[in-house]
Formats: structure tokens, sequence, C-alpha cells
């Protein structure tokens, strides 16, 4: 069992980017580990590499200028860690873009330029992804994150800086050595694949 990240109580004064940092384990250690996850083959691995990460953001906190969000410092952390912990030096793999070889995830399922309703669904979503209740909520996240999981690294990884964590668009193409029209591409994609996933796993 991996034990759980030891930090200061609320109240304390150790902040980075003036936040409280036991606020930011908070709010950031599960998605910090759903993003090392990406990158390692275990959960376990996982918790270590983000560990490992808020030990480097007590060491460092006092060099961070604030030229990107904390959140966006905080994952960066979390990529150098988890690239390490991979035990070999890691460049990540060229950007992934539609290409004719390609299935658009949505292809049929949206109106085309030159529609009247170009870029808004022919087939909206299943009306079950609406729900009605706590445990239908609560069915709805297990499909999430077993779709989640489905998904290719990067795009897992994009999933959850710009859906789940809300990382800008700028952060998180710099954050995976992306373009901005990559970026776009691979988000676009993700999403598409992530409904499919959604669809095939709750809508049977």
């Amino acid at each position: 069992m991996v034990t759980p990240v030891a930090v200061p109580p609320e109240g304390t004064q150790h902040l980075v980017g003036g936040i409280p940092l036991a606020t930011l384990v908070r709010d950031f250690h599960r998605p910090m580990v759903n993003f090392a996850r990406t990158m390692v083959d275990s959960a376990t691995v996982a918790e270590e590499a983000v560990q490992e990460a808020w030990v480097q953001v007590l060491q460092s906190s006092a060099s961070f200028e604030g030229r990107s969000s904390v959140g966006t410092w905080l994952f960066g952390i979390v990529k150098n860690t988890a690239s390490r912990h991979r035990r070999r030096e890691s460049r990540i793999r060229d950007y992934e873009v539609l290409s004719d070889a390609d299935a658009d995830p949505l292809s049929g399922r949206m109106h085309l330029a030159g529609h009247g309703d170009a870029g808004h669904w022919s087939l909206p979503p299943s009306r079950r992804f609406l729900p009605e209740d706590r445990t239908v909520a609560q069915e709805l996240i297990g499909y999430l994150r077993a779709a989640l999981a489905a998904l290719p690294e990067r795009q897992r990884q994009l999933i959850i800086l710009r859906d789940l964590v809300g990382t800008s668009s700028e952060e998180a193409a710099t954050l995976l050595d992306l373009s901005a029209e990559a970026q776009r591409a691979l988000l676009y994609r993700a999403r598409g694949n992530l409904r499919n996933e959604l669809e095939k796993r709750y809508c049977q």
C-alpha cells in the first residue's frame, strides 16, 4: 500500500503561488495520479511518481514564478517524475492528428460545414447521459472512468488536463509538447472517442 502524501494541515503557512499546499493536494492529487497513470504501468508506480512530485513541490515552491498556472506547474513536475519512473528517458511521441488513415470518431454524428447547423449534433447524445438521481450519476461516473481508461495515452492525458482539471488549451499544448493545431485535433479526437466509448458501455 502506498503511504498517503504527507502535507501540512489546512491553516499552515506553506504556500505555492499564494495557495496553501494542503489545498493543492486536496484539489490536484487525484488528477495528478490519473495523469501519471497514463505514463506508467501500474497504479502503485503512479502514486510513487506523484509522491515524488509533491516532495519536489515542497523543495522548489519558492521558485514558482507564476508564468503558468499552479496546476500546469504541478502537472509539469508529474510529467517529469513519471518519466523517470519508467526507468528510461522518455520523449513523448509525436502528436496524433486526424489523417486519411484514421477514422473520424464523430463521423456521421455532426452536421458538416455548409449545413445550417454545422458543428452541431446530427445525432444527439442519448438521454441516458442526463442523470436523474444520485444512483444514475454514480453509474455514469463508473462508466466514464472505464471509458477514459480505454483511450490511448495521449488522449487520456489531454482529457484529464482540459476537461477534468480545466487547463487552458495553450498550457495543455505546452505541457504535452503539441502545436495549437495538434492540440485541437487531438482533443477533438479524444472527446469523440470518449463519447463513443461511453455510448458503447452505457447505452447497451
